[in-house]
């Protein structure tokens, strides 16, 4: 800002003589806001392929506020949905999704899921609560809700206490076959979705190379099928906080490693 108004003294624009007895605090005030404005946390970065229409938003929000019309929520391999016997977790991605598009009803929800999985191969599981078919990891669920189409994909185990857990070698075949299934049941829309695996499926690798892995095959499977033209990642705002998660980092890990 100094360095604008002696500028504008050199060239006779704004002379010192025409200077307010508060210009000095006038520039201060500026000078302080710039900086300020200018070193505030991202919410959310944006990185477009170059040279294809082919773009990423990373943001640090709530999944379930986005206005993608494709919508991911990761789930277990038998479907469960049942939060009053403990198996679904209210605070989790799941049990929120419940809460707020099927107000908790898990009849409904079920139904459609029933009805998606039809076909679908499964074994018959015993000696544990909840649900007794296992469907393959990867297996996608497609329900609908206030006008917007959610995808429930397999992508963690539970074992015989409820728990929840997963490998990233689970997790790059769930998205393998998410992707597959978007392409086929869905419309041609953007799609949103959470870091999966990193919260409750217990996956301990850094949230930045699972966002990589999540990018990089959503990528891939655009290249074969274009089913979208912009995939958005959701870090939930507790998790940005608790592990750090630099956006802008992130953006350059997608630039420096992000093929198509």
């Amino acid at each position: 800002m100094y360095l604008l108004l002696e500028m504008l003294d050199f060239f006779g624009m704004y002379t010192r003589d025409k200077y307010s007895s508060y210009s000095l605090f006038v520039v201060l005030g500026f000078s302080v806001v710039a900086s300020v404005l200018t070193k505030l946390p991202a919410s959310r970065v944006f990185y477009k392929i170059p040279k294809k229409d082919l773009a990423f938003e990373v943001c640090i929000g709530d999944l379930l506020e986005s206005s993608a019309p494709n919508i991911v929520i990761s789930t277990n391999t038998t479907f469960d949905t049942d939060i009053g016997n403990g198996l679904i977790n209210p605070d989790s991605v799941q049990g929120k999704f419940t809460a707020k598009f099927f107000g908790g009803n898990t009849e409904e929800l079920d139904e459609q899921i029933n009805a998606s999985l039809e076909g679908e191969e499964f074994e018959e599981i015993s000696s544990r609560k909840g649900k007794t078919r296992r469907y393959p990891m990867g297996t996608v669920a497609k329900v609908s809700a206030h006008g917007k189409a959610f995808y429930l994909v397999a992508m963690s185990e539970l074992n015989a206490d409820g728990n929840a857990s997963t490998s990233i070698k689970d997790i790059d075949l769930a998205l393998e076959r998410l992707w597959e299934a978007i392409a086929v049941k869905g419309e041609l829309g953007d799609v949103a979705t959470a870091i999966i695996g990193t919260g409750r499926g217990r996956l301990s690798i850094p949230r930045k190379k699972v966002v990589e892995h999540i990018a990089q095959s959503f990528a891939d499977e655009v290249n074969k099928n274009s089913f979208s033209s912009k995939l958005s990642i959701f870090v939930f705002p507790p998790d940005a906080e608790r592990f750090n998660v630099n956006l802008f980092e992130i953006r350059d890990y997608l630039v420096q490693s992000l093929h198509a």
